[in-house]
């Protein structure tokens, strides 16, 4: 479904159920391109009529034109190994194409062009540490960025500290927040707090809606199911890496344009 652009607008408009139809054809789309809307429905479950308004918002006349678009746009794949019972690597690539593909859909590249051009100035940016996994991601950000030659990232690894500096930063200068679930309390809360103060956002978040969207200048989109392995929550980072990727990708690409060093 790469071809399919989920706009920030799209998935604000987009209610609860809708969100519901929205990850499961991403994550069973061999089987939706080959359903009927009654079929569909009852696989959810939900009403037909709550499947068209989806399309409609989507910006098709309806399933059978979203259905054509899934049919047209899906890569084939291996059938599973039926002899690995547990997973095999042909499911595990799905998994993941399906977190890249649907990262593709809900990143426009004028979003992804204009965070790159932002980042191209020498204003200062302070990336926030949030702690455990997605430190890992703030770490990859600010790496790749210095070795492509941006000046001036830094690195606020606590909240306390963040707060304590983000109230004496120049409007000039940029915060960057990523965020799994886009509702992390110590994140919102600076955030808002850089909303307050004029500072410019750039934020990585779920592609359900999130406050974190909602507070930031410039919000990159990533698709990630959640999973539970026991007790345990889990969320994959590997798309927010590809974004990331992708993002340098276009300031190294901005860099090397003549019009830029004038």
């Amino acid at each position: 479904m790469s071809a399919i652009n989920l706009n920030n607008e799209i998935i604000r408009n987009l209610s609860e159920n809708e969100m519901v139809i929205l990850k499961y054809i991403y994550y069973n789309t061999n089987e939706v391109s080959k359903m009927d809307i009654k079929s569909l429905s009852n696989a959810i479950p939900c009403s037909s009529s709550t499947i068209v308004r989806f399309c409609k918002k989507l910006g098709f006349t309806g399933f059978s034109e979203l259905k054509y678009r899934i049919k047209t746009d899906t890569t084939l794949s291996l059938p599973p190994n039926d002899n690995q019972a547990i997973l095999s690597l042909t499911q595990v690539a799905k998994r993941i194409q399906t977190d890249v593909k649907g990262s593709l859909s809900l990143v426009s590249e004028e979003s992804l062009y204009n965070v790159a051009k932002l980042l191209l100035s020498d204003d200062p940016v302070y990336v926030f540490m949030p702690g455990g996994i997605t430190d890992t991601l703030c770490h990859y950000f600010t790496k790749l960025f210095m070795a492509n030659g941006r000046p001036n990232i830094y690195k606020l690894a606590s909240s306390h500290l963040a707060k304590q500096k983000i109230s004496s930063l120049s409007k000039n200068s940029i915060m960057v927040f990523i965020s799994t679930s886009g509702k992390w309390e110590k994140t919102i809360e600076l955030v808002k707090l850089s909303n307050l103060y004029g500072i410019r956002i750039i934020s990585f978040s779920p592609y359900t809606d999130n406050e974190l969207a909602k507070y930031s200048d410039y919000n990159l989109r990533f698709f990630s199911e959640k999973r539970n392995i026991g007790d345990a929550e889990y969320t994959s980072r590997l798309a927010i890496f590809f974004i990331i990727h992708t993002l340098v990708e276009y300031y190294c690409a901005l860099k090397e344009t003549p019009a830029n060093h004038e």
